[in-house]
C-alpha cells in the first residue's frame, strides 16, 4: 500500500532562473524523464548538470538539481543517499535566502522520517516548514504540510477522521491552484483512509480518478501504484478476477521501471489472489515469484552497502598511510638535527646516540604494537563478519527452503480438506499447524536477522504484528511505544524473548479475557525496559495451576533474560502483566 508525501519539484523548478542555456535544456529534459518515472535515465542528467553547476557557481541551478536528484533517490528506496542531498537543498536554500526552497527541503526531509516510523521528527519538521509557509504565505507548501499530517494520523495513528481532514484541507488548495499531479496524490492517500474504513466503493472510486490523473500526466509510476492499489481493494471485496488483473498490470509496468518495492507488493497479492481463487498450483507459482523478486531487492541493497563499506575502508586506509608518511618524515627530521649536533659538539656524541637509539626504539615498539593490535581488530572484524554472514544464512535459508516448504503443505493440506471436507480432521490439523508454523517460523527468522539488533526495529517490528493480531478482533487498543535512537542493541535472546512474551499475552487477552479495550505500553529508563499490557476483561485467578503452556513460556523466556514478570488480576476486574529486562 503506496501513501504519497509531498516532495518538492514542480514549483522549486519555476521559481528557479537558470543562467545557462545548455545545462537549462538538460534540466528540463531530466524533469520530463523523472515525470515518466525514467529514473536512471533522469539520475545520469542531474548529475552531469550537478558537474557543470559547480563549476560555474550556479546556486540557483544547484536548488533545482539538488531537489531532483533527492526525489530520484527517494522514490527507488535510497533513502541515505535522498537525505544527504535534501540536507544540501536546505543548506544551499538558507545561504540564498531562500524561504520557499528552504520550507520544501524540510518537507521532503519528513517523508524521509515518516518512512522510518521516525514521527516526532517528521511532525516537527513539517510545523517548521508551515511557519516558514505562513510568514511568505505560500499555500502549496501549507497543503504540502497538511497532506503529509494526513498520512501521520493515517498511517500511525489510525486517526482516520482527522487524516480525512488534513488530506481534504490539502486537495481543496491543490485543485484551487489546478495541481494535477498534487491532486492525484491527495486522492490516492483519501482512497487508503476509505479503504481502512471499510467504504471500498469510495476508496476505489478515488483511486480511479488518480489513475486517471496519472495517466494524463503520463506518470508510469504513479500507474503501477495505483493499479496496485485498487487490485487489493477489489481482493478486500472478494472479486479476485479484478484484483489479479489490475495487480498484473501493476506488475508488469513496475518491472519496467525496475521499481522493485511494488513489483514485490504486487508478486505478494497476486499470489493471495489466487489463493482466493482456490487455485492452489498459481498460488504457490507466485509465492515462488514473489520470493525471488524479495531476493532481488534484498541483493540489490546489499550491493550497495558493501560498496558504501569498502569506499570507507579506503578512506580509512589513506588516512593511515598519511600519519604514517608524517611519522617517518619527523623521524627522518630528528635524525638530521642530530647529526648534526655531532658535528657540532663532539663532547655530546654518546648522549646523541644513545637518544637516537631510544627513540627508534620507542618508534619500532609503537610499529610492532601498533601491528599486533591492528591483526587483533582485523582478527575480531573476521570472527564477527563470519558469525554475521551465518545467520544471515541461516535465516535467508529458513525464510526461503522452510518457508516455501511449509506454504506447500498447507496448499496440499487445504486443497485436500476441500476435495474430501468430511471426515479428514487430520487434514484440518495439519493445515493449522502449518499455518502456526510459517507464523513461527517468520518471528524466528525475523530475530535471528542479525539487522534486527536495534531496539527501535523490535518497537516497529512488534508494532506491525500487534496490529496484525488486533485489527480485526474488535477490540479497541492502544500501542505506546517511545522513540528511540539505533544505538540501543538488543542481543537475539532479548528480542526473541520480549516479541513471543508479549504477543503470548496479547494472543491470550484475544482469545480468553472477553475484552472491551487492550493497551500496550513500554518505557525506557537509563538501562531499565519496561512493558505493560493491561485488559479490562473478565481477569483470573492468579493462584490456580495452568495446565496450558503459554503461562509457562511466557515465565520460563523471562527469566532466561534475566528479567521480572508481575501478574496483577482477579475475576471480573481485568488483568495486567508487568515485565523488565535490563539492556
Amino acid at each position: 500500500m503506496y501513501r504519497f508525501y509531498c516532495l518538492a519539484l514542480a514549483a522549486l523548478l519555476l521559481a528557479t532562473q537558470l543562467h545557462a542555456q545548455s545545462n537549462s535544456a538538460l534540466i528540463s529534459k531530466g524533469t520530463e524523464l523523472y515525470n515518466r518515472a525514467s529514473y536512471d535515465s533522469s539520475l545520469v542528467i542531474f548529475e552531469k548538470c550537478e558537474r557543470t553547476a559547480l563549476q560555474t557557481n550556479d546556486k540557483k541551478q544547484l536548488l533545482t538539481i539538488y531537489n531532483h536528484i533527492g526525489h530520484i533517490y527517494s522514490q527507488t528506496g535510497k533513502r541515505v543517499e535522498a537525505m544527504k542531498y535534501y540536507e544540501k537543498l536546505a543548506v544551499l536554500a538558507e545561504e540564498t535566502g531562500n524561504r520557499s526552497a528552504e520550507a520544501r527541503a524540510l518537507i521532503n526531509m519528513g517523508a524521509l522520517y515518516e518512512e522510518q516510523k521516525n514521527y516526532n521528527s517528521a511532525l516537527n519538521i513539517y510545523s517548521k516548514a508551515e511557519e516558514m509557509a505562513i510568514t511568505i504565505k505560500d499555500s502549496s507548501i501549507i497543503a504540502d504540510c497538511a497532506n503529509n499530517r494526513g498520512v501521520v494520523y493515517e498511517q500511525y495513528l489510525q486517526k482516520y477522521p482527522e487524516a480525512l481532514k488534513e488530506y481534504n484541507t490539502a486537495l481543496a488548495i491543490y485543485i484551487k491552484m489546478n495541481d494535477r499531479r498534487r491532486m492525484a496524490m491527495s486522492y490516492n492517500n483519501t482512497g487508503i483512509v476509505y479503504k481502512f474504513l471499510g467504504n471500498y466503493p469510495m476508496a476505489i472510486e478515488l483511486y480511479k480518478k488518480s489513475l486517471q490523473i496519472a495517466e494524463e500526466l503520463g506518470d508510469q509510476f504513479f500507474i503501477a501504484v495505483n493499479m496496485t492499489n485498487i487490485g487489493n481493494v477489489y481482493a478486500k471485496m472478494k472479486d479476485y478476477n479484478k484484483a489479479i488483473d489490475y495487480n498484473m498490470k501493476g506488475l508488469n509496468i513496475a518491472l519496467k521501471l525496475n521499481a522493485m518495492n511494488v513489483v514485490v507488493e504486487a508478486a505478494s497479492s497476486i499470489s493471495d489472489d489466487y489463493a482466493g481463487l482456490k487455485d492452489y498450483k498459481k498460488a504457490f507459482e507466485w509465492h515462488q515469484k514473489y520470493s525471488a523478486y524479495s531476493e532481488s531487492l534484498y541483493n540489490t541493497e546489499q550491493t550497495r552497502q558493501t560498496t558504501e563499506l569498502e569506499s570507507k575502508y579506503q578512506s580509512a586506509k589513506k588516512e593511515k598511510e598519511i600519519i604514517l608518511l608524517k611519522q617517518q618524515q619527523e623521524i627522518d627530521k630528528l635524525t638530521a638535527s642530530k647529526q648534526k649536533l655531532l658535528l657540532q659538539k663532539r663532547k655530546y656524541q654518546f648522549i646523541g646516540v644513545g637518544i637516537v637509539v631510544a627513540l627508534l626504539g620507542i618508534v619500532a615498539f609503537l610499529l610492532y604494537n601498533r601491528k599486533l593490535l591492528k591483526q587483533r581488530q582485523l582478527h575480531e572484524k573476521a570472527m564477527l563478519a563470519a558469525e554475521y554472514k551465518e545467520r544471515k544464512r541461516i535465516s535467508s535459508e529458513m525464510h526461503d527452503d522452510i518457508g516455501a516448504g511449509l506454504t506447500q503443505i498447507t496448499l496440499i493440506s487445504e486443497h485436500a480438506l476441500r476435495k474430501q471436507p468430511t471426515g479428514n480432521n487430520e487434514f484440518a490439523e495439519i493445515a493449522e499447524t502449518s499455518h502456526k508454523l510459517i507464523s513461527n517460523m517468520s518471528e524466528i527468522v525475523w530475530s535471528l536477522n542479525p539487522e534486527n539488533k536495534t531496539l527501535d526495529l523490535l518497537f516497529a517490528y512488534l508494532r506491525e504484528q500487534l496490529n496484525k493480531l488486533l485489527e480485526y478482533s474488535g477490540i479497541i487498543f492502544t500501542i505506546d511505544f517511545p522513540e528511540t535512537t539505533s544505538v540501543v542493541i538488543l542481543s537475539n535472546e532479548q528480542r526473541r524473548a520480549l516479541l513471543l512474551i508479549t504477543k503470548e499475552i496479547v494472543h491470550n487477552a484475544v482469545k480468553y479475557s472477553k475484552a472491551k479495550r487492550i493497551d500496550i505500553k513500554a518505557v525506557l529508563v537509563g538501562q531499565q525496559l519496561t512493558f505493560t499490557v493491561k485488559d479490562d476483561g473478565i481477569g483470573f485467578d492468579t493462584t490456580q495451576h495452568f495446565s496450558g503452556n503459554g503461562m509457562k513460556n511466557i515465565k520460563h523466556r523471562i527469566q532466561e533474560v534475566n528479567g521480572t514478570l508481575t501478574i496483577d488480576s482477579a475475576i471480573n476486574e481485568g488483568s495486567s502483566f508487568t515485565y523488565a529486562i535490563t539492556i
